[in-house]
């Protein structure tokens, strides 16, 4: 009988060195970074998401945790319910009038400030500043800057002979008023997001349209903003998931009011969350906004959809 010999490279050895390849090895060294991120999005954002959609279903609240399955009832009482449709209404007021003005805000102030020179660092910075200051502390001094008689901004109104106004306590000039103070507190964020965009176009694409005669409105109509719709796919998309989640301003400012006038979504699930103890309904207005979020994701995305590379 004849012997075969095994080779030396066959075995175990052979196996975990073919898959530990250099590619390979790059992937699982990328993945590692990844990782973390993975983990924070499964542990704070998908299985919390799992729970909600699970205590939608259920009678259920904090102190007295699952009483009784009731299927679809949450979801039945939520399409009769008129505080929460109004509560969608505020929302997506909020978000029309807080994300159109800060996108194009940003657009014109990262045009206007995309040169490296020491003053627009410096107003650069300034910008910025309100994205990274707590937003209960922003909401406290603008509700003061606000106030109908002592008020910073009624200061100067009255110094142009200008009446004292009403804001927060005005239903029609609450939400503006709250929309104004949160552009300001987002300017910065969206401002650098473009401009890094801006800084990815080849300048050769501005030379050449120079050379051929173009001024500046055409280059921007023409050449600037095609190219910049994957970024301000990007702000547009992020702006209004944070528009949708507005929350602090609206518990410092106004409690939900006056005549519910700046009650937001997510202020009226907290309502019914830690307030009424109502979990269960709470947690299915949360999926019911969530879905309306992804269908406007998507069709915001599809708008702003290129093919354009470079």
């Amino acid at each position: 009988m004849t012997t075969v010999p095994i080779s030396s490279t066959d075995g175990p050895s052979s196996f975990l060195a073919r898959l530990w390849k250099p590619r390979n090895r790059y992937y699982f060294i990328a993945f590692l970074f990844v990782l973390p991120a993975l983990i924070n999005f499964t542990v704070f954002r998908y299985l919390p998401i799992v729970a909600a959609a699970r205590a939608s279903l259920w009678e259920y609240s904090l102190l007295g945790g699952y009483k009784g399955f009731v299927g679809l009832k949450h979801y039945q009482y939520m399409m009769d319910d008129i505080y929460f449709w109004k509560s969608m209404r505020v929302t997506a007021a909020f978000v029309l009038m807080k994300v159109p003005i800060q996108v194009l805000l940003s657009l014109m102030l990262a045009v206007l400030l995309q040169k490296e020179t020491r003053s627009s660092a410096i107003v650069r910075s300034a910008i910025f500043t309100p994205v990274v200051t707590s937003v209960v502390v922003v909401s406290i001094v603008w509700a003061m800057m606000y106030h109908s008689q002592l008020g910073l901004i009624n200061s100067v109104l009255s110094a142009f002979g200008i009446p004292r106004q009403v804001f927060m306590s005005d239903p029609n000039r609450a939400l503006p008023a709250m929309s104004v103070m949160m552009v300001w507190k987002d300017l910065g964020f969206s401002m650098i997001i473009i401009m890094a965009g801006l800084k990815g176009i080849p300048v050769v694409y501005r030379e050449a349209a120079i050379v051929d005669g173009a001024n500046p409105w055409q280059i921007m109509r023409h050449i600037t903003l095609p190219l910049l719709k994957r970024v301000l796919m990007f702000v547009v998309v992020t702006q209004t998931i944070f528009s949708f989640q507005n929350f602090v301003p609206v518990y410092v400012m106004t409690k939900g009011g006056p005549m519910d006038s700046t009650k937001v979504i997510v202020f009226y699930i907290y309502q019914f969350g830690f307030l009424f103890q109502d979990m269960g309904y709470a947690s299915a207005m949360s999926i019911v906004t969530l879905f309306v979020l992804l269908v406007i994701s998507v069709i915001q995305m599809r708008l702003f959809r290129t093919d354009v590379e470079y």
